[in-house]
C-alpha cells in the first residue's frame, strides 16, 4: 500500500486456502501498488497512480468531447469571458504555487448552459463551469475558488488515482470469483455480492470525499495565490448548503457543506496569507 493511502494487501496468512492456490496474482498486485505512489503536490499525501499521464488525457479528451456534444456552450458574453479570465489567472497561479506539479501545457475551459449549480473538470486540463454554478457564485473570488478546486482535482490527478484504484478492485473480485468457483451458484453470487458492497462503502465512496476535500484545499491555496479573496468560500458552501439541503455524508461522494465550512475555516489562516501577498492582488475585470 502507499503510506496514507488504501490499504489492499493482505497477508499469507489471512488468505483463504484456495485463494493461495491462485497467489500468482498478488505480487502483480502488490509490484503495481509500489511502483505507482507517489506525493500530491501542496498536500503531501501519498497517492497510487499508476496510469499513464498521456492515457489519461486521451480518455480526458473523449469523455469531454461526448459529454460537450449533448450540451450547450457559452461562448460569448461577460459570464464566457469571465470564466475564462478567472480560469487562466487560476492555472497561471497553480502553475507558480506548484511548478513540479506536472500541470497540462493546454487548457480547455468552458461555460455551459445548466441552471444546475455545478463544476467539474477532467484529466488533460479540461473544466465545464455550470451557468447555475456562475449564478451562485456570485462574484469572481468565490467563482475563482470553485475553478481552483477543479484545477485541484487535475492537480492532484485524482482520476486516475480512482482508475488506479478501480484496477485493484477489479483485481480483487476477479480473484474472490476464481477462488470460490467450486461453490455453489447461490453462495458465489452471495460472496461476490458482498465483496462489491464492501469496494462501494470501503474504498470507492471515502476516497472520492478524502479528494474533495483534497481539491478544497488545494483550490482555496491556489484562488488566494492567484489574488482572489479566500474568505468567500464560507459563504459559497453556506449558499450551497441551502440550496442542495441536508444529505447523508456516509453514503455521499462529497463532504456536507457545514464539513467543508469547518475545513475551510482551518485552513483559512495560510489561505489569507497568500492572498495577501498576491502580486495579481487588485487585478480584477479586464485584467
Amino acid at each position: 500500500m502507499c503510506p496514507g493511502g488504501y490499504a489492499l494487501t493482505m497477508t499469507h496468512e489471512r488468505i483463504p486456502e484456495r485463494w493461495q492456490r491462485r497467489r500468482i496474482l498478488w505480487p502483480a498486485i502488490a509490484i503495481a501498488t509500489v511502483a505507482g505512489c507517489s506525493s500530491v503536490p501542496g498536500t503531501g499525501r501519498q497517492r497510487l497512480n499508476f496510469i499513464p499521464s498521456g492515457q489519461m488525457s486521451r480518455l480526458g479528451a473523449e469523455t469531454f468531447d461526448d459529454l460537450m456534444s449533448s450540451k450547450t456552450i457559452i461562448d460569448r458574453g461577460p459570464a464566457a469571458a469571465s470564466v475564462n479570465r478567472i480560469g487562466q489567472r487560476v492555472i497561471a497561479s497553480a502553475r507558480e504555487l506548484y511548478p513540479s506539479g506536472g500541470l497540462p501545457a493546454d487548457w480547455e475551459i468552458v461555460l455551459i448552459e445548466d441552471d444546475t449549480p455545478n463544476a467539474f473538470a477532467l484529466p488533460g486540463g479540461r473544466i465545464g463551469v455550470h451557468s447555475g454554478m456562475v449564478d451562485l457564485a456570485g462574484g469572481e473570488d468565490a467563482l475563482a475558488i470553485v475553478i481552483g478546486h477543479e484545477v485541484g482535482h487535475v492537480l492532484a490527478e485524482h482520476s486516475a488515482e480512482r482508475m488506479s484504484h478501480g484496477l485493484l478492485i477489479v483485481g480483487g473480485l476477479t480473484i474472490g470469483t476464481v477462488a470460490f468457483e467450486d461453490e455453489d451458484d447461490e453462495t458465489r453470487a452471495m460472496v461476490i455480492g458482498a465483496l462489491g458492497a464492501g469496494a462501494t462503502l470501503g474504498i470507492m465512496l471515502p476516497y472520492s470525499r478524502l479528494h474533495e476535500s483534497e481539491a478544497d484545499e488545494l483550490g482555496l491555496m491556489i484562488a488566494a495565490n492567484a489574488g482572489y479573496n479566500p474568505r468567500e468560500a464560507i459563504s459559497l458552501w453556506q449558499r450551497m448548503e441551502r440550496e442542495g439541503g441536508g444529505r447523508l455524508e456516509f453514503l455521499s461522494t462529497h463532504p456536507v457543506p457545514q464539513t467543508r465550512i469547518n475545513d475551510f475555516q482551518k485552513i483559512m489562516p495560510q489561505a489569507v496569507r497568500l492572498y495577501e501577498r498576491s502580486r495579481y492582488r487588485g487585478a480584477r475585470s479586464g485584467q
